[in-house]
């Protein structure tokens, strides 16, 4: 969720901050030359929210207050978990949170482009971080009464003896004075404000909860906004010229609309600048050009999406158009600016695996249910959760695999699990809370509400087995559960293949929803020809052949906002290369026939749920390597042939 202004962290792209805005430092009493510093207006500047931190719009500054990087600061937060599902929140505690957090700070620090600012807080916890607006300075976290600094509280020994919840284990968080030993106050995270920690009042709450932080390069620039201004469609930046000056001049190290030291080379203010000379001064040039531009962005997002996924061994479950963004390089290099972008994955994954005993078969739970996303299949966005009342019928001894139950479970919920997808259960017996996974058997209902579920062998203590027998034909109350559906990478892929659609197919007046459904409705027809053995490409032209819409709606014109004509695009990029494209982008949606990639969003390719990425990076590499026959011609294959052309005249 973007909140930041568009206006100053885009439009501008200062050196200096703009009136009104100042530069704190995060940590206090740092006296380094550069340091880095959060970005203050009337409070701290919010960029987005994830499940597990804030993040913060923040600067590398040096002592005079120049800006040297514009950073994002991340700071970790558990208060988003509180909209996750309750089957989520059992595997998520503060230790898999940190191990998470400090594998995601590693794999930055050994990115090529190196974007993270090492402090250290990205490994040990800093103290709470309080900034004072005013003075424009961190102020330590240190109770004006006792003198003692603060500290989050991963005592676990002292937090028995308080009577609360542990560290490890859990999600609560607790601020205490370590200074202070047994005697120390301990207070919640969530209620940690300045005056209840003895500071004094009106100070912009950084990281009030002492958690891990990270300081990341920004990049002004969005997904959606760099392939927008290259349509030459108006974004949330402003029109599509507007924005490819503004990168051009915060490439060449100014802030458009001043002198600088730096001018900015008039070849990247012109009209057709970042672009090569055949797109600045001709319309199909463009066209391919832009085609080839886009499928550059597209393909970075799959490999950053497919590199952190094989970091992690955990499908990311989240991917959109706000998961990445954009950075430029030199407005001085020898290559086109636009030709320089490189895609960043700037979200994290939100999938983690829930440990199931009794199966291999692994089984991933998105972080967010309930919520509606382009972006997400049905089963990801889609979760049924609720209560209801559990009939036991049948109490089966698995030997040493485990005891079985069947039953039937009542509820006004709608459940209609897939083929592979686990039922998870939780309910009281007694003095004793029962956890189990069960498939169901959907046809062996008996009544509406009803779902006939087998659980998997589950190892239960002699005296819970001897209730649950005696709990035969007895309806148990309040059990809650949930459908836990069989989710992988695939789903990652088919978030990849809506992204494809975004970048290629949305125009001005073509939105997602209306491109998506007519790309849907294409795969479709194609699927129903796929007994002729063809090629997916082969059976889309055919059906761009068949019926005149297809061009209208999902022609090459939608690359460029200039162009209206789907003929006079077909000119310039070959129809060919236009239904492979399309094609490329049909294969990531899982489930839709037998030219899909993936059978269904629980069909991870063996070796790794990262691999698959590989074939739709092997298309877009074909297709960029075809977009650059038609950009850059061969000069001495063109002159061998033109050699020949001239014989065979000759020879009249």
């Amino acid at each position: 969720m973007t909140v930041t202004s568009t206006s100053f962290v885009f439009a501008d792209v200062p050196r200096v901050c703009p009136p009104g805005y100042s530069l704190a430092p995060v940590f206090a009493g740092e006296t380094g030359m550069v340091r880095v510093c959060a970005v203050l207006k009337d409070g701290l500047v919010p960029l987005r929210e994830t499940m597990d931190a804030k993040v913060y719009l923040g600067a590398l500054a040096d002592r005079a207050g120049r800006v040297r990087e514009w950073l994002e600061i991340w700071v970790q937060d558990v208060s988003g978990l509180a909209q996750s599902m309750a089957a989520y929140r059992e595997v998520i505690n503060n230790r898999v949170l940190d191990e998470r957090w400090k594998q995601r700070a590693q794999m930055l620090a050994q990115a090529p482009d190196a974007g993270l600012v090492q402090t250290g807080a990205e490994q040990a916890n800093p103290a709470p971080v309080y900034l004072d607006a005013k003075a424009a300075a961190s102020v330590e976290a240190r109770d004006k009464k006792t003198n003692a600094p603060w500290a989050l509280c991963k005592d676990e020994g002292l937090l028995s003896k308080k009577g609360l919840p542990g560290y490890a284990a859990t999600l609560s968080r607790h601020l205490y004075q370590p200074d202070l030993g047994d005697a120390s106050d301990v207070i919640p995270v969530e209620m940690a404000t300045p005056e209840a920690l003895g500071l004094p009042g009106g100070l912009a709450a950084l990281n009030p909860g002492g958690g891990l932080m990270m300081a990341v390069r920004f990049d002004p620039l969005s997904y959606e906004q760099f392939v927008d201004a290259v349509a030459g469609i108006e974004s949330d930046a402003g029109p599509a010229d507007g924005v490819l000056k503004t990168i051009a001049a915060a490439a060449a190290g100014q802030t458009p609309g001043t002198k600088g030291t730096l001018n900015t080379p008039q070849s990247l203010t012109a009209p057709g600048a970042g672009w090569l000379m055949l797109a600045a001064s001709d319309r199909s040039g463009r066209l391919v050009e832009s085609l080839h531009l886009k499928l550059m962005a597209l393909a970075g997002a799959a490999a950053a999406a497919r590199d952190a996924i094989a970091a992690t061994q955990a499908p990311m479950l989240n991917l959109t158009a706000n998961s990445f963004r954009v950075s430029l390089g030199s407005a001085f290099g020898a290559t086109p600016l636009l030709w320089s972008n490189q895609v960043a994955l700037v979200e994290p994954g939100e999938g983690v695996e829930m440990p199931v005993e009794g199966t291999d078969v692994k089984y991933f739970v998105a972080g967010r249910g309930g919520g509606l996303s382009m972006y997400s299949p049905a089963g990801v966005s889609q979760q049924v959760q609720g209560k209801g009342w559990l009939r036991l019928r049948n109490i089966v001894n698995d030997g040493p695999g485990g005891t079985i139950l069947e039953g039937t479970l009542q509820t006004q919920e709608r459940v209609i699990p897939g083929k592979n997808d686990l039922l998870w259960m939780r309910y009281g017996l007694g003095p004793t809370r029962v956890d189990q996974y069960a498939t169901v058997d959907a046809k062996g209902s008996m009544a509406p509400g009803e779902v006939r579920i087998r659980t998997i062998p589950t190892r239960l203590k002699d005296d819970v087995a001897a209730r649950l027998k005696q709990a035969l034909g007895v309806p148990i109350p309040e059990v809650q559960f949930g459908i836990l559906p069989m989710l992988s990478s695939a789903c990652d892929l088919y978030s990849m293949g809506v992204l494809g659609i975004r970048t290629l197919l949305v125009g001005a007046k073509n939105p997602l929803p209306v491109s998506l459904d007519e790309l849907m409705t294409l795969a479709g027809l194609a699927a129903n020809e796929a007994s002729t053995g063809e090629d997916l490409w082969v059976r889309v032209g055919r059906a761009f052949e068949a019926e005149k819409r297809w061009a209208g709606t999902l022609g090459p014109q939608l690359l460029l906002s200039e162009c209206q004509n789907a003929a006079e695009a077909f000119e310039a990029i070959p129809p060919q290369l236009w239904y492979q494209t399309l094609a490329a982008i049909i294969r990531c949606f899982s489930g839709l026939g037998p030219d899909s990639r993936c059978r269904d969003f629980g069909d991870a390719p063996p070796g790794g749920q990262h691999k698959v990425f590989d074939g739709l990076l092997d298309d877009l590499y074909a297709l960029l390597t075809a977009c650059r026959t038609l950009i850059v011609a061969d000069f001495a294959l063109n002159s061998e042939i033109r050699g020949v052309v001239k014989d065979c005249m000759g020879g009249r």
